[in-house]
């Protein structure tokens, strides 16, 4: 097996260039940032597949001995995605196909590549060309449904990719919407990391893997984030190349038996590449030698490679239509400016859709703009992305009444301090760096409640708020009732709600009735394009029935607490 590698040094004209040299080149978390040009906000993006192909191309050049890798979460984030994944049936996926223009060597899946559904990420599999690796990913057992790991053999040196996907697909999704279990990566790894080593022969062992470094969710024994505790506890590993917390990461440190590993995350959204050089020398015992080195390369300011974007002319041309296409026509101003206090229409366009769905009782909606404001008339696809930032399903799961009064007491003490008077100082607010007011806590930790009459006592201390009058149809509410409740999937899958009523994730999982087959946009975009088809306008309905008391004080605070409040930030 080292008769190449040996040649190679015998033929070497000084030291330096003696050895094998090895180029590893990772992405990660490109969450659908493939063009550079941004069809939803019009602007260029800090970083692209397409500046990026720039990069690997000059990389390639220069290296010989150059392989690509990704590590996953690539489905999901853009309008890119959700253009390919909603309104391209008959052709290839495109996020396999720019994959495919990057001559990939493997790639795993990520959470939100999960998140897309089966139908989306079966036809990225058709699509794309390299495999997608997943040793934990299982119908039955680790690796009966994914390839668990890739070999490329240079020069005699056989290098062993071996992916995994962080368990937090188990408890993110909801149960009707995947058909795979994920196992633990640790116990994962230390299944396969002998058999690449005895049977596979490897010299060099990489973990291409969507997990994050450290923290995170550990629900049911499984860690979110296992990058850490892997290298701790599964000897073997020369590179760990990962993602998923979105956070770039560059340095060495050492296994549980004192071996140097090589750790690298590029970060999110095609800004970094993370480049690993491995070099194989021999000792005169003709062994090789491995050492590795790692950098994290700043990509923003190259020039797009004009046949990346050739290649994908017709996809972009298709996804800039699809994104300044009218939708349809707004009655009335879309508003969250002032959803802290009152009825918004922002909020109510997310409970009609909510409230529409599975004969929902009761909607509890937050907020996931990031555009706070757009006016009566056309409103075009492309805004239904400020409208609503990520792809959350529709979830119903049944809530006692006591359970959704203690959710909105929770969220009534992120924003609202006990005031006996008009004298300001009613909601809790924070000043940034320019000195602006701000909600303390974010907006989209503001949950609101459709389908029942509720108000909610300034006057009151913490925990004794919410006084629920009735549901929405003038009927009894009760507290020892179950209600069949729509929530959106990041507040079922999250450890907050859970942890405000007191439920494990599995509890929660056995409250749930149904989730939506499409994203909630999708019933926003629809609810829309049937009223432009009809040629009328639409009128957001009235979910709403909630307000702040006592009137006059409430009215007194805001007058003094609203001065440079600005509720779109978050």
């Amino acid at each position: 097996m080292l008769l190449c590698i040996i040649c190679l040094i015998l033929c070497g004209c000084s030291k330096q260039e003696e050895g094998l040299t090895i180029r590893i080149v990772e992405t990660s978390d490109i969450h659908g940032h493939i063009f550079d040009m941004d069809c939803q906000t019009g602007q260029p993006r800090t970083g692209s597949m397409a500046k990026f192909a720039t990069f690997l191309n000059r990389e390639r050049k220069e290296y010989k001995n150059l392989i690509y890798v990704d590590a996953g979460d690539m489905l999901q984030g853009t309008i890119d995605d959700y253009h390919d994944q909603t309104s391209q049936f008959d052709r290839t996926s495109l996020p396999a196909e720019a994959f495919n223009l990057l001559d990939c060597f493997a790639t795993v899946m990520g959470n939100h590549d999960f998140a897309v559904g089966v139908p989306s990420y079966d036809r990225y599999f058709r699509s794309i060309k390299c495999p997608v690796l997943g040793a934990n990913v299982y119908y039955e057992k680790p690796g009966d449904y994914l390839p668990p790991y890739r070999i490329r053999q240079i020069q005699g040196i056989r290098i062993a990719f071996l992916g995994m996907t962080t368990p937090l697909v188990n408890y993110q999704l909801p149960k009707d919407r995947r058909e795979l279990e994920l196992a633990d990566i640790i116990e994962t790894a230390k299944y396969w990391v002998p058999i690449l080593k005895e049977k596979e022969e490897a010299d060099i062992i990489i973990g291409l893997i969507h997990s994050g470094y450290d923290g995170g969710r550990t629900d049911e024994g499984l860690s979110e984030n296992a990058v850490r505790k892997l290298i701790a506890e599964v000897p073997g590993f020369d590179i760990i190349l990962y993602g998923h917390d979105h956070r770039a990461r560059q340095g060495k440190t050492v296994d549980c038996n004192g071996d140097s590993v090589l750790v690298l995350n590029p970060g999110p959204f095609m800004e970094k590449a993370a480049v690993a050089t491995i070099t194989v020398t021999l000792e005169s015992e003709n062994k090789p030698v491995i050492t590795t080195q790692g950098e994290l390369v700043d990509i923003t300011a190259e020039i797009p490679d004009k046949r990346f974007q050739k290649k994908l002319k017709e996809w972009y041309k298709d996804l800039c239509e699809y994104a300044d296409s009218v939708v349809g026509v707004l009655a009335e101003p879309l508003d969250a400016g002032n959803m802290l206090w009152e009825r918004s229409t922002m909020v109510d366009f997310i409970h009609t859709v909510q409230m529409n769905f599975n004969g929902a009782e009761v909607s509890l909606a937050v907020s996931d703009f990031t555009t706070p404001y757009y006016p009566a008339g056309d409103i075009r696809l492309k805004d239904m992305f400020g409208v609503v930032e990520h792809d959350n399903l529709m979830v119903s799961v049944m809530l006692r009444g006591s359970e959704i009064k203690t959710i909105l007491e929770n969220s009534a003490n992120q924003f609202y301090n006990t005031v006996t008077d008009g004298n300001g100082g009613m909601l809790k607010t924070r000043k940034n760096s320019n000195g602006i007011v701000l909600p303390r806590r974010g907006a989209s930790s503001l949950i609101t409640a459709a389908g029942i009459v509720y108000e909610i006592d300034v006057t009151k201390p913490d925990g004794n708020r919410v006084n629920i009058i009735s549901m929405a149809d003038g009927k009894p509410f009760d507290a020892d009732r179950m209600y069949r409740t729509t929530v959106n999937s990041n507040q079922y899958s999250g450890t907050t709600l859970c942890r405000t009523i007191g439920l494990t994730p599995k509890e929660m999982r056995e409250r749930l009735v149904v989730s939506s087959p499409a994203d909630m946009r999708y019933y926003m975009i629809t609810r829309l394009a049937l009223s432009h088809d009809a040629d009328m306008v639409y009128s957001i309905p009235v979910y709403s029935h909630w307000k702040l008391v006592p009137q006059d004080i409430v009215s007194a605070c805001l007058d003094k607490d609203t001065v440079g409040f600005n509720i779109m930030l978050k």
